[in-house]
């Protein structure tokens, strides 16, 4: 008995030695493997650089050879250009057949991902289910600031006041969770009170828009990292300024709070009966749709496998982060970001007829249904829009020392693509204008089918 037990002991032993070589084994190939990674990101990114200097030497020398007259080309130059030529091509297939730094093939894994992300972001579930609480709570009270029209007594003095506190608390959230810094939420403060105070569909827009594009500024750090020239450790919910929070949330808080005067404080349904309102109203959809759809479309774009391609010219593949660079998954998200606007403004129209009773009106707001094309179709295009002004009025670099994609000129960034004419808050800012100018006077003179 003692024998076999010793026997047992020693197979025990041995199968022991073998699992912690095999451990070993495989902990040296996941190494070898990661630091293969590294290397070819590292290869792509010096390719990106060498193509696009042997791409503007190439064109010097077109230039140079088309300015000639023909005594003054010579064989050596000639043959300089088509050594280049050969090297541009060969660098650009280089650049196609390499993968981007993404993770994410399809929308699928996209969804993973940011359920992954947002529920690690949560750091206890006693934490999350107070947030939780402190979000109802906060939809209560904007519900019950606007059970009834206020008209120009006390109950407009309690909107008032309730529409200050509760942007106030938003917008010191914010601040508190990195989203903001203190301009951005003063700022948003101001951009809360007046929304607020206009309507529970303009208010429940307004935080979805914030709240949900607040969160996709944090999904992929680890990708972001290595292409957001403005990634900062431990900030990747953005800490956005004034000249953001008033890019994206002033045009639209002048939206609401002119549909609100016009009717007089009372949210009616949208619609032919309703004509002058009701343009003011789908501005206001549009106008957020776009930014939503534009965040969600950056933020969850540059995690896709598949290298974007440059708008204006769809044969050319760029570096994630290049402005005017599309994905399929960004474009996907884009209109996801805009239905989640509409379907915010949509369902938030039920609220106040389902709390006081009313369930005639209830059903009126029920159909609708418009505004949920109305958000995806801003974002889509929006997104588009976006993207062509970014491709052409927005400077995109590569910096060699950075090793990112930048949106300013300097010693150690070569040219992409686009102008050094407007910045990425001003690209957004008339993109979002652009698209609720075009609803505005869209509804106005073709009408919308509520």
């Amino acid at each position: 008995a003692l024998t076999a037990a010793a026997m047992e002991d020693e197979r025990e032993a041995a199968s022991a030695a073998e699992a912690n070589a095999r451990a070993d084994a495989l902990e040296a190939a996941l190494a070898e493997v990661t630091e293969g990674m590294a290397n070819a990101n590292a290869m792509v990114e010096a390719a990106v650089f060498a193509r696009d200097e042997a791409q503007a030497e190439l064109e010097t020398l077109k230039n140079d050879r088309v300015g000639a007259e023909p005594p003054h080309v010579t064989a050596r130059a000639l043959e300089e250009l088509d050594t280049l030529r050969g090297e541009v091509e060969r660098l650009s297939a280089a650049l196609d057949a390499a993968p981007a730094p993404g993770k994410v093939d399809s929308i699928g894994e996209a969804f993973d991902v940011v359920r992954a992300s947002l529920s690690s972001s949560s750091v206890a579930p006693k934490g999350s289910n107070k947030k939780t609480l402190s979000l109802s709570l906060a939809l209560v009270a904007l519900v019950a600031i606007h059970v009834r029209d206020p008209g120009w007594g006390v109950w407009n003095v309690i909107r008032v006041v309730g529409s200050l506190i509760l942007g106030s608390g938003l917008a010191l959230k914010g601040y508190k969770s990195g989203s903001l810094d203190l301009s951005g939420a003063l700022s948003a403060a101001a951009v809360g009170w007046g929304t607020l105070y206009a309507g529970v569909r303009f208010g429940v827009t307004l935080g979805v828009f914030f709240f949900a594009s607040s969160a996709m500024t944090k999904v992929g750090a680890d990708v972001k990292r290595k292409i957001d020239e403005h990634f900062v450790e431990g900030k990747e919910g953005g800490g956005r300024d004034w000249i953001q929070v008033a890019a994206n949330g002033a045009v639209p808080t002048l939206l609401a709070m002119s549909y609100s005067f016009a009717t007089g404080g009372p949210e009616y349904v949208l619609g032919y009966a309703n004509a002058f309102e009701t343009p003011l109203a789908c501005a206001f959809i549009a106008y957020y749709g776009t930014c939503c759809g534009d965040t969600w479309g950056s933020e969850l774009g540059v995690l896709s496998k598949k290298l974007p391609r440059l708008i204006i010219n769809p044969g050319k593949k760029v570096q994630p982060g290049t402005n005017g660079g599309v994905t399929s998954l960004g474009l996907i998200a884009s209109g996801l970001g805009g239905l989640a606007v509409g379907f915010a403004f949509y369902v938030s129209g039920l609220l106040v007829p389902l709390v006081t009773g009313n369930l005639s009106s209830a059903m009126q707001f029920l159909a609708q249904w418009p505004t949920l094309a109305l958000g995806f179709l801003s974002g889509v295009f929006g997104s588009l829009l976006d993207s062509l002004l970014g491709a052409t009025i927005q400077f995109s670099g590569y910096c060699s020392e950075r090793k990112k994609m930048v949106s300013k000129p300097g010693p150690t960034v070569t040219k992409v693509s686009g102008l050094n004419f407007l910045s990425n808050s001003a690209v957004n800012f008339v993109t979002a204008t652009a698209m609720a100018l075009a609803v505005y006077y869209g509804v106005i003179f073709a009408g919308v089918p509520f």
